[in-house]
Formats: structure tokens, C-alpha cells, sequence
């Protein structure tokens, strides 16, 4: 069997190519089967650095595919949780219905009488669009020196960078709406204060038992370190503590601490800093716009494969901001 045949096979099993490609990326440990594969994918990558000739585009097409099935076909709890997903035309237009408050009023009357009447209001909303593209290039000197792991390490870091922009762009969204009121608590200092958390805690589990607040693992850390939490955390919690710096419940809100040391390409942290959001049920929709396309050019004058991963597109609609709030902190 012909290795392009063999490289064909491999990559229509899905998740498998890229299961091996992020062990490669982040050294861990692979399986019999697993070396195999890599064994497989390092002669593939070799050759095309020996010969300068890729000519199904295949490198293109293993981008593509892995970051279609890690994206935009792979579940992601958090922002599941948060958005109606789906997926719509590259040409298609929407609009997202807001869910209406019940504003209909129960006027007292007398019986046969009218009385004055009430409406619900059903707004449509127009979602923000965004579209993100990568493009970058891979030596033939390097595929020759170290094969399929300089096309893991572009497939890995091109998922993460896309799935790191869309999380961006969804909390800067979520930032931008939550302007004052009841949705807005401030801690007036670097680490949260019991005021702004019983205040920002109130709000959410009003609206939802199963709340969550989504921060900066810095701001999960000061979280247990406030003054008397420990008194309310099980054993389990506080062993968690000791060890990770981070807690998984603070009065009955989940929290989900997102890594500072994770940040996009520009180097911005995965939410704006100095915020801990919450989130009540859904806030709206969120989905996929047409599909992502990956080209390959050989530049063999300059020895390198040039790779563009375009079309990621993204729409969001925020109907229920209501749904969320935020503690803002001050340095």
C-alpha cells in the first residue's frame, strides 16, 4: 500500500490524527497503535520535504479536517451552556429572537368589563459577525528535520488559536453589553470583596441554581482565600485548594477558572482582566457560519509550504444579557 494511500486512510478515522498530533505536540505518551500512526504521518511529512511536491494538498486538507471536528463539530460545555449552537449557510443572513419579558398586566376588573391592554414585545436582534483567518508557512528544512511533529505543532496551535479567538470575542461581547445596574458588581479593589460576591451570587442563582461564574484562575484563587471561606468548604474542597490555589464553588456558583497563561496570538488573556463573569442559562445563539476552508501553495523557490486556514465565522446573538452579569475589580 502506497504511503499517500496509507496517510488517505488514516485521516478519514475521525479525531484520531489529531488525538497523536497534540501527544506529539505536548509529549505525551503514545499507544502501539498511536506510534504507528505517527510513524506513518513522519514518513508522509518527510517526503514532502524531500520533494517539494504535495499535489492533494494533503497537509491543507489534515488542517482543515482537524479543526473542523475539534471546533466545530466537538462539544464545548462552557459555551454550550451559554448559547443556543448551531451552524447556517456562508451566505446566510439571520436575526435572533429575544426572549420576551412578560409584560402583560393583570388589571383588577369588573366582571365582563375591558381593561386597558398589554403587549409583549418581540425584538429581533442582529447578530455580530466575526471572522477570523491563519496564515503561516512551514520550511521544507523542517519537515525534513522533524516531520509530522512541525505539522502537529501548526494543527494544534491553529485550533487553539481559533478556538481562543471565538472565547475572546464572545466575553469581550458579554463586557461591552453589561453597562450598570443590578447586572454589574464592583469589588473597588484587586481581589473580591464578600459585598460585591453575596451581591454578584444573589443575581445569579435568582435566575438559575446552576449558575456559573467564569474568571481568570488568579481571581479563583483569591476567591478562597477570602477572609472565613474556609469554614464553609467540605474537606474535599479544601484539599483541592491546598493544592491547585483554586476552588470549584463559592456559596453555591460554580466556578470555571480559565487559565492566565492562556492567551491569543496578540498575547490578550482569554477574558478581560480584572472581570469575574457570571452566567444564568442561556444568553442567546451562537453559530457557526458556513465552513472553513485550508489552502496550500508550494513555494519551492523559498523551500516552505505557505498554509491559510480562512472562513472561521462566527455569529452572535446576545438575546437574554439579562442572563449574565459581572463583578469588575479595580487595580
Amino acid at each position: 500500500m502506497s504511503l499517500k494511500i496509507e496517510v488517505a486512510e488514516l485521516m478519514e478515522k475521525p479525531g484520531v490524527m489529531y488525538d497523536v498530533a497534540e501527544k506529539i505536540e505536548y509529549k505525551r505518551n503514545l499507544s502501539a497503535e498511536e506510534k504507528e500512526i505517527y510513524e506513518i504521518s513522519d514518513a508522509w511529512c518527510k517526503e514532502i520535504g524531500k520533494t517539494g511536491c504535495d499535489e492533494k494538498k494533503e497537509i491543507a486538507a489534515f488542517v482543515n479536517k482537524v479543526v473542523n471536528e475539534e471546533i466545530y463539530n466537538a462539544p464545548d460545555e462552557l459555551l454550550d451552556s451559554m448559547f443556543d449552537r448551531g451552524s447556517i449557510g456562508e451566505f446566510d443572513d439571520e436575526e435572533f429572537t429575544k426572549t420576551p419579558k412578560n409584560t402583560l398586566e393583570a388589571h383588577e376588573a369588573a366582571k365582563g368589563g375591558t381593561v386597558d391592554r398589554s403587549y409583549i414585545d418581540f425584538t429581533a436582534v442582529k447578530p455580530i459577525v466575526r471572522n477570523r483567518q491563519i496564515e503561516t508557512d512551514l520550511s521544507y528544512v523542517d519537515l525534513r528535520k522533524n516531520g509530522f511533529k512541525s505539522v502537529a505543532t501548526l494543527t494544534t496551535y491553529a485550533k487553539e488559536a481559533l478556538q481562543n479567538a471565538l472565547f475572546y470575542d464572545v466575553f469581550s461581547m458579554i463586557d461591552n453589553a453589561i453597562v450598570g445596574g443590578e447586572q454589574l458588581a464592583t469589588a473597588g479593589g484587586k481581589v473580591p470583596t464578600q459585598t460585591a460576591v453575596d451581591a454578584f451570587n444573589l443575581y445569579l442563582l435568582d435566575r438559575d441554581p446552576n449558575a456559573v461564574a467564569v474568571c481568570l484562575s488568579k481571581y479563583a484563587q483569591a476567591l478562597g482565600r477570602m477572609s472565613g471561606r474556609a469554614q464553609y468548604m467540605s474537606d474535599s474542597m479544601k484539599d483541592e485548594f491546598n493544592r491547585y490555589g483554586l476552588v470549584n464553588f463559592i456559596d453555591g456558583v460554580r466556578i470555571a477558572s480559565i487559565s492566565g497563561a492562556k492567551k491569543t496570538g496578540k498575547g490578550q488573556l482569554m477574558l478581560p482582566d480584572l472581570r469575574i463573569f457570571g452566567v444564568a442559562g442561556k444568553i442567546g445563539g451562537l453559530d457557526m457560519k458556513g465552513e472553513l476552508h485550508t489552502y496550500e501553495d508550494l513555494d519551492n523557490s523559498n523551500e516552505k509550504v505557505i498554509i491559510r486556514v480562512k472562513d472561521f465565522t462566527y455569529s452572535v446573538g446576545i438575546t437574554n444579557i439579562e442572563n449574565c452579569n459581572k463583578m469588575v475589580l479595580t487595580n
